[in-house]
């Protein structure tokens, strides 16, 4: 009996998160598009002021299409219009979702590697902020939220009156905005959890407004239920480390084996979209037990809801969640894949840090850094800003710090970086180079040790190198997934090749 629900959660892990891991490499490429050769002329061609107010609006377009197709119904030769109104309908919905997607990008741009083309008086929320550096943040909350009301809004009207090609057309600028609007959510929720970057200076309940939108609209659009992702990070994660006793860690399972991250992406997907594992940890009590439970009924009274009614929001919202599900589970393998077994639950043995090579070398100056971003006469700097491909503009990749102080404020990162890599190269510590990031889980999944190993910082003799990263992707003793342990034989092993095979079609080559 044990070992047939096993296998079925291995099948049912592979039906749902391969599909899923799929679909994340492909709007990965979709998304990637928008910064080809068209986006500069788009940018330039087009005021930036006037599509950056008018752009969030260019979902709207979804309603049009039955008001077009019936006058072409009304003229002579209607049918040949009807499928010429298609055709026109269709390529201006692809063109107005690149110029809403490459807008939103050049938002997303300015507050993360331009903040002083921001005025200095500039109050993205309706207040000041509460330090000078988090307006950037505060800008991406703002941008987001205008971009995704009128898009929620069509989505919610969207359903049996309007067509199939108002369906089709709204979720074109859904895909458009998942893929950047899930780094930006990250970026300003994440911070805000810890250092409350979204505070704004004598307008408590202004702030409080703000939090509430971010949870309660923005953040379900992308695939985070209400109060879900605070509770778990703050009351699990952060505690628990990735290590043994953390509900998203990646410890049972094979890291170097497809087929198991399946099994993790199916748990992960269940974990979010019913909460219950959080709500009833042993830390979740109180206040933010009861806020949870709220927050995941009114998702799916929500939800259930727009389905019945049959709007398109209802199933967008679910698959949405998904999504998420299995890209935070993958987001587990990136940040905390290579932990050592002897100590899992530190935060320096069970935690990656990514750095490009001029942060590493900056860091191990012993003397701090004075260069200054370009920036406007008499605006203040408050942080350096990296240049554009060597971080996401708030340092997401200095994981390990960022597990070591939890609650320091972002600005601080450079120097704690500066004085905390010596210390860390001579511990042990994983550290690895960023350019080895975008293929790290695929050369995992393939085998492709070597190129693991070059990415590899830590210092250590070179023929220790592949052993140690085998030995840290393994599977924790002690705490192994039964399920997964049934995927070690033969026919384990062939399926897990040809799901291989199958990822490398859509995956962009190194």
């Amino acid at each position: 009996m044990k070992k047939t629900a096993g296998l079925t959660a291995v099948c049912a892990g592979v039906l749902v998160s391969f599909p899923l891991l799929i679909l994340i490499e492909l709007i990965g490429r979709y998304d990637r598009f928008s910064y080809g050769r068209h986006a500069p002329l788009i940018r330039k061609v087009l005021p930036w002021r006037t599509t950056g107010r008018l752009a969030p609006l260019l979902p709207l377009c979804a309603l049009l299409p039955p008001y077009v197709l019936h006058a072409a119904e009304g003229l002579p030769g209607g049918g040949v219009l009807r499928w010429a109104a298609v055709a026109a309908l269709a390529g201006t919905a692809l063109g107005l979702a690149e110029v809403y997607s490459v807008c939103l990008h050049r938002e997303a741009y300015i507050a993360a590697f331009e903040p002083w083309s921001l005025p200095a008086d500039y109050r993205p929320l309706g207040a000041p902020p509460e330090r000078f550096a988090d307006r950037r943040l505060q800008h991406l909350a703002r941008v987001q939220f205008l971009y995704c009301v009128p898009l929620v809004g069509t989505a919610a009207v969207v359903g049996p009156r309007t067509g199939w090609l108002s369906d089709v057309v709204i979720l074109l600028f859904l895909v458009k905005y998942l893929a950047p609007a899930w780094i930006d959510f990250e970026a300003y929720y994440h911070w805000d959890m810890h250092c409350q970057v979204l505070g704004l200076r004598g307008r408590p309940w202004l702030s409080t407004v703000w939090r509430a939108l971010s949870d309660c609209v923005m953040g379900p659009v992308i695939g985070a239920l209400p109060r879900f992702y605070a509770t778990e990070h703050l009351v699990v994660h952060h505690p628990e480390n990735a290590g043994p006793d953390d509900i998203h860690s990646p410890l049972p399972y094979d890291r170097t084996r497809i087929l198991e991250f399946c099994l993790f992406g199916l748990k992960t997907c269940l974990i979010l979209l019913t909460s219950g594992t959080v709500a009833f940890h042993r830390r979740c009590r109180g206040s933010r037990r009861v806020l949870l439970v709220l927050g995941i009924t009114g998702f799916w009274a929500v939800t259930g809801y727009l389905i019945a009614a049959d709007r398109l929001l209802g199933y967008w919202l679910v698959g949405a969640a998904l999504y998420r599900a299995v890209n935070t589970a993958k987001a587990q393998y990136v940040w905390h894949g290579l932990s050592d077994p002897d100590n899992p639950r530190h935060p320096k043995a069970s935690t990656i840090l990514w750095l490009p090579r001029e942060h590493l070398v900056a860091a191990l100056d012993r003397e701090p850094p004075h260069r200054e971003p370009p920036g406007v006469a008499g605006v203040p700097h408050s942080t350096e800003v990296p240049e554009f491909g060597t971080d996401w503009a708030f340092y997401d990749n200095y994981h390990l710090i960022h597990h070591l102080h939890p609650r320091a404020h972002f600005t601080a990162y450079p120097e704690l970086l500066r004085r905390s890599v010596p210390g860390l190269l001579d511990w042990g510590c994983v550290i690895m180079r960023l350019s080895a990031y975008e293929s790290f889980v695929l050369d995992c999944w393939t085998g492709d040790f070597e190129r693991l190993a070059r990415g590899l910082v830590t210092p250590m003799d070179e023929d220790r190198r592949v052993p140690f990263l085998r030995e840290r992707l393994a599977p924790l003793p002690g705490h192994r997934s039964y399920s997964a342990a049934l995927c070690e034989g033969r026919v384990g092993r062939a399926v897990d090749a040809a799901l291989v095979r199958g990822l490398r079609l859509v995956a962009p080559s190194p």
